[in-house]
Parts: C-alpha cells; sequence; structure tokens
C-alpha cells in the first residue's frame, strides 16, 4: 500500500514537472517574441535616425558652401566700396588742387556728397543683406 502511494505521489509529481516544463517553455518563448520586436522597431528607429542624420549632413555642407559664397561676395562688395571710396577721395583732392571757380566747386562739391551718401546707404544695405546678425 505504502509503494502504490509512493507511486502515485511520483505519477504526480512527474505530471507536475511536466506541466511546469511546459509553462517554462511558453514563458521563454514569448520572451523572446518579446525582445525581437522592440529590436525591430530599435533597428527601423536606429535606421531613421541614420537616414536623417545624413540629410543634415548634406544640409550643412551646403549651407557651409553658401556661407562661403556670400562671404566672398561681402569681400568683394567690399573692394569695390573700398575702390570707389578711394576715386572719389581723388577726385575731392584734384578738384581742391585745380582751383575751380566757386559756382562750379560748390556744385561738384554738391555732387561728391550725394555720391558718398549713396556709397553709405549702399555700404548699408549690404551690411544688411549679407551680414548674419548674431543676437
Amino acid at each position: 500500500a505504502k509503494y502504490s502511494l509512493i507511486n502515485d505521489q511520483l505519477k504526480l509529481l512527474n505530471s507536475e514537472n511536466q506541466k511546469q516544463a511546459m509553462l517554462v517553455r511558453q514563458l521563454e518563448e514569448e520572451l523572446r517574441m518579446r525582445l525581437r520586436g522592440p529590436n525591430l522597431e530599435m533597428q527601423n528607429q536606429i535606421e531613421v535616425l541614420y537616414t536623417e542624420n545624413e540629410h543634415l549632413t548634406r544640409e550643412i555642407g551646403i549651407l557651409r558652401d553658401t556661407i562661403k559664397e556670400l562671404e566672398l561676395r561681402i569681400e568683394t562688395q567690399k573692394q569695390t566700396l573700398q575702390a570707389r571710396d578711394e576715386s572719389i577721395k581723388k577726385l575731392l583732392e584734384m578738384l581742391q588742387n585745380k582751383g575751380v571757380g566757386k559756382d562750379e566747386e560748390r556744385l561738384m562739391i554738391q555732387q561728391m556728397q550725394t555720391m558718398a551718401q549713396k556709397q553709405v546707404n549702399l555700404r548699408f544695405v549690404v551690411q544688411t543683406r549679407f551680414v548674419p546678425n548674431i543676437s
């Protein structure tokens, strides 16, 4: 009778052991599935970020090239303005040394002042258009 009771308990324990082993396998499979899902999602997010990074890198390159081009334009404009300033100064010196009559001198000075004012205005326009605001 004891043997029969022990044998029944052994069968019951084996049955429960099998159930627990099956439960462990199911839980392991579920864990694998859950781990795979986020990895795929994470890989997709990484690919999106990588693509965005490439796009931004290209955009930065284009912006750098644009900045270099604008700096070159600004430098060219500055040189042009300096050359004009020198021409105006030379013309004023020539007028002062020439000893032109008073009416003619007054008219020439007015023209030179007008030209100088246009230069100042042009400089202002160039600076406001091409020099970035640093705030």
